[in-house]
C-alpha cells in the first residue's frame, strides 16, 4: 500500500514543479519587460522617427507630383484654348464690316448654327484625308453640306451619310481640287489637295505671297481654308508653287460642325 501511495503521488508533484517553472519565467518576464522596456523605447524612438519622416517624404512627394500632372493639364488645356482662339481670330473676315455690308445689299446673311459633331476617326486612322463623324441622316445632316471647326474654317463637304453617322472629305484630300483665293493679293487660284492636311497652289511668278499668308475659299463668305507653309520657285519658271497647310492638325481634331 505504500508503495501505491508514492507512485500516485509523483505524477501530482511533476505537474506542481511544472506550475511553478512556468510562473517564475512568466515573472521574470514581465520583470524584464518591465524594466527593459524604457530603454527598448528609448532605443526604438530614432528608428520611429525615420519611419515616419520616410513616410511623410514620400507622401509629400506624392503630393508635390500629382500637382505637378496638374499643372501639365491645366498647361496643356490652357495652349489648346489659346491656340483655338487664336484659329477663331485668324478665320475672321479681314474686312467683317464690309462683308456683313454686302451680303445684305445681296439679300443673305452670315450662317450661324449647324449641326455639332464628334470626329469618331480621323487620319492616320482613315486613308485620303477622311473623317467620321456621328452625325447623320437621322440628326438631319444632307450630302454635300460643308464640315467647319468650330472656330471657323472650312474643312471638307459630306461625301456618304448613313443613319447616325457620315463621311466627310476633307478638301486637303489627294487630287480634291477648290477654288480659292490669296488673300494678300485677292488672285484667283485652284488649290489642290496633296494629303495629310496639305494643299498646293500654282501661281503667276509674279503673284505676292508670303508664309502665314491665309488662303480663303472663294465664296462670298471667304472662309479660311489654309495658311502658306512655304513657296518654291525656280530662277528660270514663270510660275511659282506655293504650299499651304490646314490651319488645324487633323490627326487632333476632335469636334466640327455642319452647316447645308
Amino acid at each position: 500500500m505504500k508503495m501505491n501511495y508514492l507512485q500516485k503521488s509523483r505524477p501530482k508533484r511533476g505537474r506542481r514543479k511544472l506550475a511553478l517553472f512556468l510562473l517564475g519565467v512568466f515573472f521574470f518576464g514581465f520583470t524584464v519587460f518591465y524594466f527593459l522596456s524604457g530603454l527598448i523605447i528609448s532605443a526604438a524612438i530614432p528608428f520611429w522617427n525615420a519611419e515616419n519622416q520616410l513616410v511623410k517624404t514620400l507622401s509629400d512627394w506624392k503630393e508635390i507630383w500629382r500637382g505637378r500632372l496638374a499643372l501639365v493639364s491645366e498647361n496643356i488645356q490652357l495652349k489648346e484654348k489659346i491656340s483655338s482662339l487664336e484659329l477663331e481670330l485668324s478665320a475672321r473676315p479681314a474686312a467683317i464690316d464690309g462683308n456683313d455690308t454686302l451680303l445684305s445689299l445681296l439679300g443673305r446673311k452670315a450662317e450661324d448654327g449647324g449641326i455639332a459633331a464628334t470626329v469618331l476617326v480621323r487620319p492616320p486612322q482613315t486613308p485620303y484625308d477622311i473623317i467620321i463623324i456621328d452625325a447623320g441622316r437621322d440628326d438631319g445632316v444632307l450630302a454635300d453640306s460643308q464640315v467647319f471647326l468650330p472656330e471657323g474654317p472650312v474643312l471638307g463637304t459630306i461625301s456618304e451619310i448613313f443613319p447616325s453617322s457620315a463621311k466627310v472629305k476633307l478638301f486637303s484630300s489627294a487630287g480634291e481640287k477648290t477654288a480659292a483665293i490669296l488673300e494678300r493679293s485677292g488672285l484667283s487660284t485652284i488649290l489642290e489637295g496633296e494629303g495629310g492636311g496639305n494643299f498646293r497652289a500654282v501661281v503667276p511668278r509674279e503673284t505676292p505671297a508670303e508664309k502665314g499668308d491665309r488662303i480663303l475659299s472663294a465664296d462670298i463668305f471667304s472662309r479660311l481654308l489654309a495658311v502658306v507653309e512655304d513657296i518654291k520657285i525656280e530662277p528660270t519658271d514663270s510660275f511659282k508653287e506655293i504650299f499651304a497647310r490646314s490651319p488645324r492638325n487633323l490627326f487632333n481634331i476632335r469636334f466640327v460642325v455642319v452647316r447645308p
